[in-house]
């Protein structure tokens, strides 16, 4: 996977701890959904989104709907990863985040992280508010 030319990135440095790894000191693979979930926290607050408003004022939340994590190599306790993220795909129905785990220049994993808008007493079904739309990649 490759970045596009013109979108906006944004990056989270994370420190692999102790507790994120197998006996083997490798990172378990259940734990990049941990930190990919940080990283699209982190890119909507680096655009100036407030995601924890949207839950507490407007009552609605992102749900992942589809996961797709390519691992290459394995990370390992006390490496520093670069998150890379950005959004590949937007509408009224999702938003998908894309990202690349790297350390150094090294690409360990790559992923899709598709969302959907629910409304979190309902657990229902919502349009994507047009301000996270906007983050689209332009066509």
């Amino acid at each position: 996977m490759r970045i596009p030319e013109g979108v906006y990135v944004a990056k989270l440095a994370l420190r692999v701890g102790y507790a994120d790894t197998d006996r083997a000191q490798v990172v378990h693979h259940s734990t990049y959904l941990r930190y990919l979930e940080a990283a699209r926290v982190e890119y909507l607050r680096s655009r100036g989104f407030d995601f924890r408003a949207m839950e507490l004022e407007q009552g609605l939340s992102l749900a992942v709907v589809e996961a797709n994590v390519r691992y290459r190599a394995g990370a390992r306790f006390d490496d520093l990863l670069e998150l890379r993220t950005w959004v590949g795909e937007a509408s009224r129905a999702k938003l998908r985040f894309d990202s690349l785990v790297l350390r150094g220049e090294e690409i360990m994993t790559s992923a899709h992280i598709t969302v959907c808008c629910v409304k979190i007493p309902e657990a229902r079904l919502v349009s994507m508010p047009a301000a996270l739309i906007a983050y689209a990649p332009a066509r």
